[in-house]
């Protein structure tokens, strides 16, 4: 797996792999099964898409690795702020699969009066709310945090880095100069490490991770947690896709696919089981079976 770095002009290449990991097999396990959770949950919202036309689909796909990476291990008393229609880091969170498929389900004037307290058991930040709105929540959640000394954080996943509307640098400038427990999540596919100065130029680190990789934002993801809890402030995390050394830049030489690089992560290290995988995928294929039937007939 790539590590990450931390941004300046030169790349950093990961070193060697030695089979050794400050992350225990037990949680690679679980990053793995909730990835591939989250990919099931993408193809069967895709395959409800394309049998309603009335179905929006919001969230982008292969997102599994920096969803499951960053957010595993939020406490209960984390706020989350999901990118727009962003299900996956939701249910990663803990939102249950009858609630996400009641939102796609239902209008959205039936849904946020029948979701609203769910979404702040969970301590969510509805994906339904704009860009501005999310942000300016989740800054506000981490301003309560810091004033309030409490050790929560607050996560907030922020589109693309090249936000034309100000958003994520105006939370961006907050977070810096308020020395916020927040985490920035944004996506790009640019080679541009001007979001990264950005940062910098608030106050704060700003980090890149490959979003095909959910070891490497696990560990960024753990780090840069770490970094808020003890009131260090915010950490930018930048995900895109990485441009593997001996190959021309800018594009992936193979489809992006964040679950079978996961597997043969786990297969090198001797983890993989195809019966594990089996056990897991037949049943939460019955959970979701269930959840859209409760939906549907309610």
């Amino acid at each position: 797996m790539k590590t990450t770095r931390k941004h300046s002009s030169t790349p950093v290449e990961a070193p060697p792999h030695n089979g050794f990991s400050l992350i225990s097999n037990e949680k690679l396990l679980q990053l793995y099964t909730t990835m591939l959770k989250c990919r099931m949950i993408e193809q069967r919202i895709s395959t409800l898409a394309k049998q309603n036309t009335s179905i929006e689909t919001l969230m982008a796909a292969n997102e599994e690795a920096v969803a499951t990476g960053i957010v595993l291990d939020l406490l209960p008393g984390d706020t989350l702020a999901p990118s727009h229609g962003g299900f996956i880091p939701s249910f990663v969170k803990g939102r249950s699969l009858e609630a996400i498929f009641g939102r796609i389900f239902s209008s959205p004037s039936r849904q946020s009066a029948k979701s609203r307290p769910r979404y702040a058991a969970l301590n969510l930040i509805p994906p339904s709310l704009s860009l501005g709105v999310q942000l300016e929540r989740a800054i506000g959640a981490a301003v309560d945090n810091k004033k309030c000394k409490k050790r929560g954080i607050t996560v907030a996943f922020c589109g693309s880095s090249t936000d034309p509307t100000g958003h994520l640098y105006e939370a961006m400038r907050h977070a810096g100069k308020l020395s916020l427990p927040i985490l920035l999540v944004c996506h790009s596919d640019s080679a541009s490490e001007e979001i990264g100065r950005q940062a910098q130029d608030c106050g704060f680190p700003g980090v890149t991770v490959d979003s095909d990789d959910a070891v490497a934002a696990y560990r960024v993801a753990t780090e840069a947690i770490t970094h808020a809890r003890r009131g260090s402030g915010p950490t930018l995390i930048e995900c895109k896709p990485w441009v593997l050394s001996g190959h021309s830049s800018g594009r992936r030489p193979t489809a992006r696919n964040p679950v079978l690089r996961m597997e043969e992560y786990l297969t090198r290290k001797g983890l993989f089981d195809r019966k594990l995988k089996s056990a897991v995928t037949a049943s939460f294929r019955r959970e979701l079976d269930d959840a859209i039937k409760i939906t549907q007939d309610s």
